[in-house]
């Protein structure tokens, strides 16, 4: 895809699985960003790293959607790809990749990808992939599954990747293990199922909305905002209390669910369970990683970093925080932080949890170290962090039964920043109308290009609009100060 001219690539850096950064990256960064005399440099973080292809592919649409935002303003601005072993099921139409899979299955692709980015679990990879596959027909075929994914996902508690699987701190009883792998594995299938079809169900009903409203033109100009709402939840199982329990009603729907059905939903099981550890994974290179190596790439310069995280990728850059705290006696402030459809807990910023008598988020009052903007891009017809984010982010023995699971467990993503004072939302587009220096955070509701489609992340992934580049644009162009 060409660029536009004077738009700056400033490679990439390179972190492996313990987040270990390729030696002399830092060099090589600082000397192409001293000969090329970029003054804005944009650091994005992705998940889509499956291979050296996919992982490129990607960078180059991030690249040409900031090369496009700043057309107008030749060597100013350039880009650092943050490369770090994570993936994506290759049906998710993934910005910058030509072709799409089947969903049924796990395609050969997608499985050479796992076995590339979680070693030492070919066995358990293998007979997940062959269950999938061959569908068994006898009831403890679901019972092998659920222990093939629990082996995949376990870690000894003393493994340095075991703490970073929650968003918030302090909680009397700690939790890190997602309910999802301990639950009886086939209510899990029949929740994940019930889940897809809903998701058919609200991309039926949002298409035949945007009909609508293409016939009534005038129709959003009387509540702007409520006209990117659903017109009902996209799915009625995230509005429950409390967790699911298989000797509920969920346990007895399950037990009359179709089994072709029930497989379906093992699929997608099992992706949000690769999720689960990829999101462990990404707030250990975030703090141990990323954070400590931000402040080396300004030293002795004069450029401004604006980091930028998507989905996966914004948990990286969000626990990038707490490492740019640690990394130095004077942390260097970023001059912006965009998180694109966050893919973490929405009291990751919130300095008391609302539904708990103590704890915090994890990233609780380090909003302070980002001198600038800091967006959150929201949707409230991502499907992905609406629904199947909160069924998995659930965790095990959770007693809460007062709120329900989608205030709970919801991301980012999806309602944005919570538990935190801050402004009403802002419409993509109407951001201008802030005072961004003197505000900890601004909530932009991206539903306009962020939509339930027909398969489940597909929507999650549509960040390349020419209005997304116009809000990364926006946070290099709001000048550094005090909040």
């Amino acid at each position: 895809m060409p660029q536009p001219a004077a738009f700056h690539d400033l490679g990439a850096l390179r972190f492996d699985g313990g987040a270990a950064l390729e030696p002399g990256s830092v060099d090589r960064v600082r000397a192409a960003v001293r000969d090329s005399g970029v003054r804005e440099l944009y650091v994005v973080v992705h998940g889509a790293h499956n291979d050296e292809a996919v992982g490129a592919a990607v960078d180059g649409a991030y690249r040409h959607l900031l090369a496009e935002a700043w057309h107008d303003a030749p060597g100013r601005a350039g880009m650092l790809a943050v490369r770090w072993p994570s993936l994506c099921f290759r049906d998710e139409d993934l910005p910058g990749v030509g072709h799409r899979v089947d969903g049924t299955e796990v395609d050969r692709e997608t499985f050479r990808d796992l076995v590339r980015h979680l070693p030492g679990h070919d066995d358990e990879l293998a007979e997940i992939v062959a269950l999938l596959r061959d569908r068994p027909d006898h009831e403890t075929a679901f019972d092998d599954f659920g222990s093939q994914l629990r082996r995949l996902a376990e870690v000894p508690l003393q493994d340095p990747v075991a703490p970073f699987g929650g968003d918030t701190e302090g909680e009397i009883l700690p939790q890190s293990d997602p309910l999802m792998l301990f639950e009886d594995a086939r209510t899990m299938c029949a929740e994940f199922a019930g889940a897809l079809q809903d998701l058919r169900r609200a991309g039926n009903a949002d298409s035949m909305r945007r009909e609508d409203d293409k016939r009534r033109p005038d129709a959003a100009e009387e509540d702007p905002l409520a006209a990117l709402r659903p017109a009902q939840p996209l799915s009625e199982r995230v509005g429950r209390v409390g967790t699911v329990t298989s000797g509920g009603p969920l346990g007895e729907r399950a037990g009359a669910a179709d089994r072709a059905e029930l497989w379906e939903g093992a699929r997608e099981l099992f992706r949000q369970v690769v999720r689960h550890m990829l999101r462990r994974r990404a707030g250990y290179i975030g703090e141990l990683g990323l954070g400590p190596v931000l402040p080396a790439l300004a030293e002795d310069s004069e450029i401004r970093l604006h980091l930028v995280g998507h989905g996966l990728g914004a948990r990286l850059a969000g626990f990038a925080l707490r490492g740019l705290e640690s990394g130095a006696a004077e942390p260097v402030l970023l001059s912006s932080l965009t998180l694109l459809q966050g893919e973490m807990s929405h009291f990751a910023f919130a300095d008391s949890l609302p539904q708990q008598f103590s704890g915090h988020g994890a990233l609780w009052s380090l909003q302070r170290l980002v001198q600038g903007p800091l967006f959150c891009t929201f949707s409230h017809l991502d499907f992905h962090l609406g629904v199947l984010y909160p069924l998995s982010a659930q965790m095990i023995g959770d007693s809460v039964d007062t709120v329900s699971i989608a205030r709970k467990w919801g991301a980012l993503g999806f309602d944005g920043i919570q538990g935190v004072e801050g402004p009403a939302p802002a419409r993509l587009g109407e951001t201008g109308k802030e005072d961004l220096r003197r505000l900890p955070y601004l909530n932009v509701d991206v539903s306009e290009v962020i939509r339930s489609a027909d398969r489940p992340l597909s929507g999650h992934h549509e960040v390349m609009g020419p209005e997304i580049g116009q809000l990364l644009r926006q946070a290099a162009d709001v000048p550094g100060g005090a909040r």
